[in-house]
C-alpha cells in the first residue's frame, strides 16, 4: 500500500506538500496540485485519515442530523452538504431521527462521539436539550429555523413565509377562490408536539390568505397523521367530502404526492378541475403526471451555507451567524386558471 512518502517522492515534493493537496488546502500552485493528483492516482494512494486526525488533534468530519433519510428532500440536502463539504476537504456523517425528539438526542451524542468537528442539524423537531449537549462539548453547529446565533451556533432562516405567499398568490392570479391546504404529521401519537418547519409553513398559509381576504379568497386546513404519501392520500379524500375548493397546497411534495394519488382515485383531474401546489420541489416534481408546481428550497445555496458557517468557526474561530435563504415558486403542469364561470367542485365522487 503506497505512503504518503511514495507520493512526494513521485511527485517530487515534500509530504507537507501532498497532505495539503489532500486535505484541499488553498496553499499549493496549480501546476504543483496536478502533479501531486497525478501521482495520487498513479500509486492508488488512501490517506491515513485517523492518523491525520490525530495528528491534527481534530477530525475533518462533519455530523449532519435529518428528520427522514427517506424523504427526497432531507436526501437531497445531504447530498449537497457532502458535495460542499468535499470541495472543503471534509467528509459527512449522517444520521436521522424518524421526527423523534429522543432520537435527535442521541443522534447528537453519537456524532460528539465520532468527534465530529461541526455538526449540521436540519430536522423538522428540535429538543432542547441538545444545545446544552453542544455546549458542553464545545461543538459547532447550524440550525435550521431555531433562532439560537451564539459563539458556535449559526441559524439558517428558511423563507416559509415568502414562498407560501408566491404560491397563493399565483392560485388567486389564476381565479382561484376557494383555496385547501394539506398538511400531515409524522403519527397520531406525536400530533400535538412542536415541528418546527410544519407550524411555519401552516402560519405562513394562514398570513397569506389574509392578505386575499379583500378579494373574496376563502381557505380550509385538513391534517392527517402518517407517512406523508399516505397521509394525503387520506386528507385529500376527507375533504373531497366534506369541503369545497377549487386549488390545493401541500405541506411538502410526498404530502402532494398523496393528494395527486387520492383525486386521480376519485376521478378528479389536475389542473382541469383542482389545482396543485406542493412545497420543496423535489427530483419527483418534474416526473410526476402532471409535473408538480412547487415552492423551491435551493438545495445547492442551503448547503454551501451551512458547510461555511461550520467550516468557518471550525478554522478560524469565528462567531455563529444568522442566515436567510430564499425560495421560489417552480410553475408546472399541476396548475392552470380556473374557468370563467366554473364554481369550485364540492364532493367529487
Amino acid at each position: 500500500m503506497a505512503r504518503i512518502y511514495d507520493v512526494a517522492a513521485l511527485a517530487g515534493v515534500s509530504t507537507a506538500t501532498v497532505s495539503a493537496v489532500v486535505n484541499g488546502q488553498n496553499t499549493v500552485e496549480a501546476k504543483t496540485r496536478r502533479r501531486v493528483l497525478a501521482a495520487i492516482k498513479r500509486l492508488h494512494y488512501q490517506p491515513n485519515l485517523y492518523a491525520s486526525n490525530l495528528a491534527r488533534g481534530t477530525t475533518r468530519l462533519l455530523g449532519l442530523i435529518v428528520s427522514d433519510i427517506v424523504n427526497p428532500f432531507f436526501a437531497e440536502i445531504a447530498y449537497a452538504i457532502r458535495e460542499q463539504a468535499h470541495a472543503r476537504g471534509y467528509e459527512v456523517s449522517v444520521g436521522s431521527t424518524q421526527f423523534s425528539r429522543e432520537d435527535l438526542v442521541a443522534a447528537v451524542k453519537r456524532m460528539i462521539g465520532l468527534r465530529v468537528s461541526g455538526l449540521a442539524i436540519m430536522t423538522t423537531e428540535m429538543n432542547p436539550q441538545i444545545l446544552e449537549i453542544l455546549r458542553e462539548h464545545r461543538t459547532p453547529a447550524v440550525f435550521e429555523d431555531v433562532g439560537t446565533v451564539d459563539a458556535t451556533f449559526s441559524n439558517i432562516r428558511i423563507d416559509y413565509e415568502g414562498g407560501i405567499f408566491k404560491a397563493v398568490k399565483y392560485l388567486v392570479d389564476l381565479g382561484h377562490k376557494r383555496i385547501l391546504f394539506v398538511r400531515s404529521y409524522p403519527d397520531v401519537e406525536r400530533q400535538g408536539s412542536s415541528f418546527l418547519s410544519l407550524r411555519l409553513r401552516t402560519l405562513a398559509f394562514q398570513k397569506a390568505v389574509r392578505q386575499f381576504r379583500s378579494e373574496g379568497i376563502q381557505s380550509e386546513i385538513v391534517t392527517c397523521p402518517g407517512p406523508g404519501p399516505r397521509a394525503g392520500q387520506q386528507a385529500i379524500h376527507r375533504a373531497l367530502d366534506q369541503l369545497r375548493f377549487s386549488a390545493a397546497i401541500a405541506i411538502a411534495d410526498p404530502v402532494a404526492l398523496g393528494v395527486l394519488r387520492g383525486l386521480h382515485q376519485r376521478g378528479v383531474r389536475v389542473p382541469q378541475d383542482v389545482s396543485l401546489i406542493g412545497f420543496d420541489n423535489s427530483y419527483l416534481c418534474e416526473y410526476l403526471c402532471p409535473p408538480l408546481t412547487s415552492v423551491n428550497i435551493p438545495r445547492a445555496k442551503l448547503a454551501e451555507m451551512v458547510v461555511d458557517c461550520l467550516v468557518r468557526n471550525v478554522e478560524n474561530k469565528e462567531p455563529g451567524r444568522e442566515l436567510q435563504l430564499e425560495t421560489d415558486l417552480i410553475v408546472r403542469e399541476s396548475t392552470s386558471r380556473m374557468a370563467e364561470g366554473r364554481k369550485s367542485r364540492v364532493r367529487f365522487r
